[in-house]
């Protein structure tokens, strides 16, 4: 292969690697940490932890990234129980499983635990999935909410 044949097929498995990081919903970037019931509960006895009632805000950062504000957790990077759905109309908020709608400063309610970046699957490795996401949304430093169940509240 010649020199610019090899950049050809690196830039392409550079765009390919980029447009398929989401959560497996066809949209570019990183998509909406989110996992299901059998991965939450993995991380919670992983961690040592036991989900409780939490009540807090969504703050939604200027890279994108969804945050929690509240007593326990403050500035944690939330992942979502797997029911909640990126809302499509402008990218900045979420569609909670009972069809409403949050965004920047929205109250929330609900029932989860404060764990660590390593905590989450592979998120040790800042070349997984949640390594990267969670490094970029600055869960290395503030932590990881993981809610089992949310609501607006």
């Amino acid at each position: 292969m010649s020199g610019s044949g090899i950049w050809a097929g690196t830039l392409l498995i550079a765009v390919a690697a980029l447009t398929g990081c989401g959560s497996g919903d066809g949209e570019a970037g990183f998509g909406l940490g989110d996992l299901s019931p059998q991965g939450r509960a993995e991380v919670l006895v992983s961690a040592g932890v036991s989900a409780s009632a939490l009540e807090g805000a969504l703050a939604v950062a200027g890279n994108g990234c969804f945050l929690w504000e509240g007593d326990v957790g403050d500035s944690a990077w939330i992942v979502w129980p797997d029911s909640a759905e990126p809302d499509r109309s402008d990218g900045a908020g979420v569609i909670l499983d009972d069809g409403s709608a949050v965004t920047d400063g929205s109250p929330l309610r609900g029932l989860g635990a404060l764990v660590t970046l390593e905590d989450l699957p592979a998120g040790a490795s800042p070349d997984s999935y949640f390594g990267s996401f969670g490094r970029f949304c600055g869960a290395d430093e503030a932590g990881v909410i993981v809610l089992a169940e949310v609501t607006k509240g």
